[in-house]
């Protein structure tokens, strides 16, 4: 796989840089939308439908680029990362967002570099050097000034639990597809990954129907309800197959590197639509963990 890329033209990795950038865009929208969102819809049910709108949007692009689609067994050697994210990375990462706010999501997310720095060293024996062990702690003591000292028992501190049990199983799924990306279509194998992924999630929407925490989609507006299925197609759909196709020109680790500007877009984002806010001491931590995480996935990607 790395004789594959090393081989890439300069055009060719121009193009796995801008896949990059845009999946960070869209990373980092969609955790400002799905926020939104969540006002109407309860995590699970929202979870859903934004893997249903996926999962429409993905097979109806293959079909429509006459794709020839592989059988059932082909399917599933694709398909079953899909239980790691988007399926328990975004059960659990809605589950927390319900409960905390996009910036501090966003923020223990960009820690997802350092989890898979550590899961490689013990999956895959890569081995870590002094320096990103350093920039490791930095940007670790960043999130910990940026997300600030919360009550134990509080909402607040489970929802963001939440969110870095979601973010440890994106970074195991980033661990484990890397070589994936590099022998199929991308939008094929996000559109395997998501169709298995909302297979075994539908089923909790009735749980959660029956816990009486879905109130009645009639006293949705109609603006939520294209909220809702803008923020699957955006988070799900187009972030995913952005960055599988990355993948193609570019390391698994310098197209990581571009996705430390999804928290930049979140903060943006949720500042501007959200009205959420960071003291001047919360954005110090900020830009020291987005620094730090930087330069470890730059480092990696040289």
């Amino acid at each position: 796989m790395t004789s594959e890329r090393v081989a890439v033209p300069a055009r060719g990795k121009r193009v796995g840089v801008i896949l990059a950038l845009l999946a960070a865009l869209c990373w980092g929208m969609a955790v400002v939308m799905s926020k939104g969102a969540l006002a109407g819809f309860p995590p699970l049910a929202l979870f859903v439908m934004q893997l249903a709108a996926s999962v429409i949007f993905l097979w109806t692009s293959l079909l429509l680029r006459g794709v020839s689609l592989p059988g059932p067994r082909e399917v599933w050697r694709r398909a079953w990362l899909g239980i790691l994210e988007p399926g328990l990375a975004y059960v659990f990462g809605l589950i927390g967002l319900s409960a905390t706010a996009a910036g501090s999501a966003t923020l223990i997310s960009a820690s997802e570099s350092v989890m898979i720095a550590g899961l490689a060293a013990v999956v895959l024996k890569e081995r870590i050097t002094l320096r990103f062990g350093a920039l490791s702690a930095l940007a670790i003591s960043g999130l910990l000034v940026a997300v600030g000292l919360k009550d134990l028992a509080s909402d607040a501190f489970a929802g963001d639990a939440f969110i870095l049990a979601g973010t440890a199983a994106a970074a195991l799924y980033v661990v484990l597809s890397s070589r994936l990306a590099a022998r199929h279509d991308p939008v094929l194998v996000v559109a395997s990954q998501h169709s298995l992924a909302l297979f075994f999630s539908a089923p909790l929407v009735v749980v959660e129907i029956a816990s009486g925490d879905f109130g009645g989609s009639t006293a949705i507006s109609p603006s939520l309800w294209a909220l809702a299925i803008a923020s699957g197609v955006v988070q799900n759909a187009l972030a995913f197959s952005f960055y599988l196709g990355a993948m193609r020109f570019i390391t698994a680790s310098l197209a990581g590197a571009f996705l430390t500007l999804a928290p930049i877009v979140t903060l943006t984002g949720a500042a501007l639509f959200l009205g959420e806010s960071l003291t001047a001491i919360q954005l110090m931590g900020a830009a020291l963990t987005i620094g730090a995480v930087a330069a470890m996935s730059l480092a990696r990607g040289r």
